[in-house]
């Protein structure tokens, strides 16, 4: 399986904020899969994330960054420490996105930018997972929270990256694994309902529509005054 075969996620991201030298925090690090993308340019960079064994795993994939365990409702970290915090598609994961992205703007300086990449309820591999889970719920939360707290939304992108996969056991192999969810006839039936006439292709493309909002701590803000989206054209 391939993931973000053309590297997308990467472009748009620097198309939005400067990386280079910066000091970086990202919440939901994962594996590390973003993060190796920028942290060579990067001045320091932290990654917490609240499963070890994705930690563990990050550590073996970049090596410079450092790593801990943590939740993003709680950051461990004096405020104003950063210059750049980034959401690897886990606001909604949050229980609470707005106290999330209320403590993102507390470590961030004056003038930072949050940059929050979360799936799209459209996304075609948001439909594909959702035969093991409905996130709809969740990513609603975490639009909703986006307008609700007090930092300044400049930009809001969707774009698509894409997805190969050898064959659909490739594919299907993918999703249970994702979720560590047991052999399961049914759902592997359900995967292949959707596929359709896909699921007999070699290989399987997949698309998944990402959002990018960016977000700006600006000191002129009343901590009072909510957020105003502004949409790209």
């Amino acid at each position: 399986m391939i993931q973000d075969k053309y590297g997308d996620t990467l472009e748009k991201l620097l198309s939005y904020a400067e990386f280079k030298g910066k000091r970086i925090l990202e919440i939901g690090c994962g594996e590390g899969r973003v993060t190796q993308m920028y942290a060579k340019d990067a001045g320091r960079v932290i990654g917490i994330e609240p499963q070890f064994e994705a930690i563990c795993k990050a550590k073996q994939t970049v090596s410079d960054p450092f790593f801990l365990c943590g939740s993003g409702m709680s950051l461990p970290f004096y405020a104003e420490n950063f210059d750049l915090v980034l959401f690897t598609l886990s606001l909604h994961h949050h229980p609470d996105c707005l106290a999330a992205l209320c403590e993102a703007r507390r470590v961030l300086c004056s003038g930072g930018l949050v940059l929050v990449l979360e799936p799209t309820p459209e996304s075609q591999i948001q439909s594909f997972c959702r035969v093991f889970e409905d996130e709809d719920h969740r990513l609603a939360a975490a639009e909703k929270a986006l307008h609700q707290n007090n930092l300044e939304i400049t930009s809001k992108k969707r774009f698509h990256t894409y997805w190969e996969f050898t064959d659909f056991e490739d594919a299907a192999n993918y999703a249970f694994s994702h979720y560590s969810h047991p052999p399961d006839r049914e759902k592997r039936n359900a995967l292949k309902y959707f596929l359709g006439q896909q699921a007999h292709t070699i290989p399987i493309h997949m698309t998944d529509t990402l959002q990018l909002t960016v977000l700006r701590r600006s000191s002129e803000m009343d901590p009072d005054t909510s957020a105003i989206a502004h949409e790209d054209k």
